[in-house]
């Protein structure tokens, strides 16, 4: 019996990983979880974006910075 509750809570574990990592906290089992990270406050209102959303703006955004800093030594 303690072996299935373990398995059962590593399962459920897991799935809220899994749910809080694609959704962010914010879009976790409808917004639900969202009372635990900050909302609007001194900084603004709360980047609502997932994880990989938030990862790939901020890649591209990199990338550009990069290719701007080369063009412009290139064109010297």
């Amino acid at each position: 019996m303690g072996r299935i509750f373990g398995i059962l809570l590593m399962v459920i574990g897991v799935w809220v990983g899994a749910e809080v990592y694609t959704e962010g906290v914010d879009g976790a089992f409808g917004g639900r979880l969202a009372f635990l990270v900050e909302g609007e406050g001194e900084s603004g209102p709360a980047d609502t974006r997932t994880t990989g959303v938030r990862v790939h703006d901020a890649v591209s955004s990199a990338r550009a910075e990069a290719d701007a800093r080369r063009e412009k030594l290139l064109a010297e």
